[in-house]
């Protein structure tokens, strides 16, 4: 058969200099040894940032310190806290690979870049764009491969929890997680009829134990920082302004403490069980929570799920959704 076109663009000679790494790499260059011809080149941070410039402020120091703050651009208003959303959905387990393939990051922030962790949850599909596939390839696929991509990322990680969090969990599976002091915690699961399968379930329970976190997902409980800090699932509180600068300080000393080898290694040692669970029972959790929804769709809303959508879109066009967000488990539950 002949090669198209495109495959022709894309063969390269194994000595084009502009696909792999330089011949030689200098001593002090990951521990000294020399790279031959034949290893592919690395994509560098400035290459594959811009991809990701619409959805994350990101900033690399000369520490190899990678901050990723998510946001969505909001001309309604001041604040760009993150609005989850397919594009979201997908773009940051790619950045998660990007940064995996690239030697010059050391330790990985992640946090919200407004007000909010997050501040609302838009999954809305283009009529004209539907098809029957995107729900397994942009929710179902990308969905598992978010938090899978994140426990086994070979550095450290520090979630951030800026202010109210919905969908917590990738904050709560990075190696260490700091939390603003007026914030709190919420899973929206179960409260509007959807089981909480997606992997929160997972890091709720492999952090604060299972009764405590079936409690919160089956109760609608919305534990506040200092509870958060009491039942483990974050590390340190404080005021949110001094949360960056905290999560830097810990970046520097977790860097400082070991060479690369040993922070790799170490944060694949400790993170075993949060591997095991998702290749365990990712993907069947997961599964059954879009059965389950699925279903819910079948049968239809109920008079109250349908007046807390209405709700939340009232609140999301006058600017205000994090109110409903606050009190929709107060509310649920009533």
């Amino acid at each position: 058969m002949k090669p198209t076109k495109e495959a022709e663009k894309m063969a390269v000679s194994l000595h084009d200099p502009d696909l792999f790494i330089r011949k030689k790499m200098e001593p002090e260059d990951r521990g000294g040894y020399k790279c031959g011809p034949t290893m592919v080149r690395q994509i560098d941070f400035e290459e594959y940032a811009p991809k990701f410039e619409h959805l994350f402020h990101l900033n690399k120091d000369e520490h190899g310190i990678l901050t990723a703050k998510w946001y969505t651009p909001d001309p309604k208003s001041e604040d760009d806290s993150m609005i989850w959303n397919l594009t979201h959905h997908r773009a940051i387990w790619q950045l998660l690979q990007y940064i995996e393939q690239d030697e010059s990051v050391e330790c990985l922030i992640l946090g919200g870049g407004g007000k909010f962790w997050m501040d609302g949850i838009n999954l809305e599909f283009d009529e004209k764009d539907y098809k029957g596939w995107v729900h397994y390839e942009h929710m179902y696929h990308d969905g598992n491969r978010i938090n899978q991509a994140l426990v086994n990322l070979g550095i450290p990680t520090i979630g951030v929890i800026n202010g109210p969090a919905n969908h917590s969990e990738m904050a709560l599976l990075c190696d260490v997680t700091l939390m603003a002091e007026d914030a709190f915690l919420m899973d929206l699961h179960y409260p509007i009829n959807i089981v909480p399968g997606d992997g929160v379930q997972i890091a709720l329970q492999g952090a604060m134990g299972i009764k405590r976190a079936n409690y919160m997902m089956l109760t609608g409980q919305t534990p506040d920082a200092k509870t958060c800090l009491e039942y483990g699932l974050v590390n340190e509180i404080m005021p949110v302004d001094k949360l960056y600068a905290r999560a830097h300080e810990l970046a520097e000393m977790m860097i400082k403490c070991a060479n690369r080898v040993t922070r790799h290694v170490a944060v694949k040692v400790l993170r075993r069980p949060w591997m095991e669970a998702y290749a365990s029972h990712g993907w069947d959790s997961f599964g059954s929570e879009m059965f389950a929804t699925v279903n819910a769709c079948l049968e239809g809303f109920s008079e109250h799920d349908n007046k807390f959508f209405e709700d939340k879109v009232n609140a999301a066009e006058a600017g205000e959704s994090q109110k409903v967000l606050a009190s929709v488990a107060e509310e649920r539950f009533k």
